[in-house]
């Protein structure tokens, strides 16, 4: 069965575009824009849970 997937669209300020075109050269030159994208937001969630659960386990 296909993953379900929903579209959007992602509006970002110039600084963040000269970032994501320097990592498409870079790390994706063979992907897709939307695989890239796609393994970036997973990276900063993953980031994100990380980070919490960090804070979860200090003691206090």
């Amino acid at each position: 069965m296909p993953a379900k997937n929903k579209r959007f669209m992602l509006t970002v300020p110039d600084d963040i575009e000269v970032d994501v075109a320097q990592i498409k050269r870079d790390l994706f030159y063979d992907k897709p824009y939307s695989e890239m994208y796609r393994q970036l937001i997973r990276i900063g969630l993953d980031s994100l849970k990380a980070t919490k659960e960090k804070q979860s386990a200090r003691p206090g």
